[in-house]
């Protein structure tokens, strides 16, 4: 026989086990997203963390790419906090600083030690998708142990991924993403405690609810509130549970002290770097300074006006989340008022609205100011706070689609059903993509501030392309300034307003210590950038004899670049 009739009688490989196979495999999926949770496992979640996963990295090719990722001044901030703590002038804890809390910027550290992803932003991309991923985790095993179905859960996991705002934030340096991750974890070890199927020790529950809500108080403030209102969901089980007070105090303790102890060492870092322990909430930089400059100007008008405070806040709820998603949250919270109440079911629930009581209160008590179309005045600023509810109308959702499958068994409705839900998500999507700026309010103010920083970012670029040696001297908390990740430059060349006495030599005598310099050339009161005013044009405005060493290679109407006269 000839090899050729010899390899034309070969068997040829079966292709049907492999489908088979295939086919398996994903009908073992299908159930896991069903399955009732375990002890400690919730089936489904590492599929979900993983799809999540996926679909954000994908968001973040496109934003990294495009420069989106960075059009916040706020993000580019943070990942030069980051940055600094390692590897600038004066490296150490003192570079956190006290304006934002401080684990966002650790968790970033070893990232943006490598130069593209600093550079690019893809350090805070790959920080956000795994944030994502965690969340869309955490909030699918939230409603698997309150006994949610596979509908519930995945229409929740969709509704999230398909936000753009959701997918956007989570591409960038902003700290929601990373408060969210926390707080969710935290719900998640909570609702284990109060609904498992065996009963947690203090130790447990310090594990797997008190470490990840020390996480979220050292994230944003809104974790602050989740460790009271986390505190009292205790309290309350414990006594039903056990109508002991001892084991309240067992209990009540073991969630609260590491928390506690988070907040303690927030206090005693404020002290021993500045010598004051409320430094973050008096200090120059503090959010109190901010919001009584901006009540001064009369630009507050939130502030003990409820009904105003309602408007503006939801006003960014509605575009942050959809009206899809806010429709059947407000149907899921009228079975949760007719079907759970006040049971420890309930409790979980109700737990899930503390970072929008927060919102709303800091909002009403004056401690925070959000801008939209619906507020005075108008404009777009910190609509991205509203993200932090999520957790609530997410939750609610799910359980809005889990009671309506619960009522049409039959496999028929059904999938009526998911047809139904699949066309109203496509068209939530559909209308969001046909005008994303106008209609998504996080994506007007990245929008808003990437235009006001258009010059400084043109500025940055260009020296960024005509750098060839030597240090540079800029104010980075200056408006428009925000630009350190932008310049491509080592950040141990660059004289920061953050390296403290370096900074004031510097600006003493600016041509002895740098080469080149960036600022800010705009007048007091033309603020096409808002912000503090620029120390280092006030330096040489102050010194012409300095500025004289000094020549313009790059100038625009707001920044310019100066190079030494060598």
């Amino acid at each position: 026989m000839s090899s050729s009739s010899a390899a034309a009688a070969a068997p040829v490989a079966p292709v049907r086990p492999a489908l088979r196979g295939w086919r398996r495999g994903w009908r073992r999926a299908w159930q896991l997203l069903d399955a009732p949770p375990e002890d400690r496992k919730v089936p489904g979640t590492l599929l979900i963390a993983g799809f999540a996963l996926a679909v954000s990295l994908g968001a973040s090719v496109y934003t990294v790419s495009t420069g989106w990722a960075l059009a916040y001044s706020d993000a580019q901030s943070h990942l030069t906090i980051a940055r600094r703590i390692v590897d600038s002038m004066a490296p150490g804890f003192a570079q956190l600083g006290t304006v934002w809390l401080p684990v966002p910027h650790l968790l970033l550290v070893p990232l943006v030690q490598f130069d593209p992803l600093f550079h690019s932003g893809w350090a805070a991309a790959l920080l956000g998708s795994f944030s994502l991923a965690g969340t869309a985790a955490g909030l699918y095993r939230i409603v698997a142990r309150l006994g949610i179905g596979r509908a519930g859960r995945l229409s929740m996991v969709l509704m999230l991924v398909a936000n753009p705002s959701v997918l956007y934030l989570y591409t960038t340096a902003l700290t929601e993403p990373v408060l969210l991750l926390f707080l969710v974890a935290a719900l998640s070890g909570l609702t284990r405690w109060a609904l498992g199927t065996r009963r947690m020790s203090a130790g447990e529950l310090a594990i797997f609810a008190g470490l990840p809500t020390a996480a979220a108080i050292l994230s944003r403030y809104e974790g602050w509130m989740l460790a009271l209102t986390g505190t009292i969901f205790v309290i309350l089980v414990t006594i039903r549970r056990t109508r002991s007070v001892r084991q309240v105090m067992i209990m009540g303790a073991g969630f609260a002290w590491i928390p506690a102890l988070s907040v303690l060492w927030w206090l005693a870092y404020n002290w021993g770097i500045y010598g004051d322990p409320l430094e973050f909430m008096f200090g120059q930089y503090s959010a109190s300074a901010q919001q009584s400059s901006i009540s001064g100007s009369g630009l507050l008008p939130t502030k003990g006006n409820l009904g105003l405070t309602l408007v503006t806040f939801h006003a960014s709820v509605l575009g942050t989340a959809g009206t899809l998603l806010l429709v059947m949250a407000g149907a899921g919270l009228l079975v949760a008022a007719y079907r759970w109440r006040l049971s420890t079911a309930g409790l979980v629930f109700w737990l899930t609205a503390s970072a929008y009581v927060f919102a709303v209160l800091s909002m009403y008590m004056g401690q925070t100011a959000i801008n939209n179309a619906h507020s005075l005045p108008s404009t777009w600023w910190n609509n991205r706070f509203a993200m932090t509810a999520m957790p609530l109308y997410l939750v609610a959702a799910a359980l809005a689609v889990d009671q309506v499958f619960a009522r049409f068994p039959a496999r028929p409705a059904r999938g009526v059903l998911v047809g139904m839900l699949l066309v109203a998500t496509v068209l939530q999507a559909n209308w969001w993509a046909n005008g994303p700026i106008a209609r998504a309010p996080v994506l007007a103010e990245a929008q808003m501030s990437r235009d006001s920083t258009r010059y400084s970012t043109a500025a940055a670029r260009w020296l960024s392309e005509h750098y060839d040696g030597g240090s540079v001297l800029i104010d980075e908390s200056a408006r428009g300034n925000s630009v350190i990740p932008l310049l491509g430059i080592d950040i141990s060349q660059i004289y920061l307003r953050a390296s403290g006495d370096l900074f004031d030599q510097a600006l003493a005598n600016p041509a002895a210590h740098a080469r080149w310099v960036l600022l800010n050339v705009e007048e007091e009161g033309s603020a096409i950038n808002s912000g503090p005013v620029d120390l280092v044009d006030q330096a040489l405005t102050r010194l012409p004899s300095v500025r004289a060493q000094y020549h313009i290679v790059y100038s625009s109407p707001t920044h310019a670049v100066l190079q030494r006269n060598d």
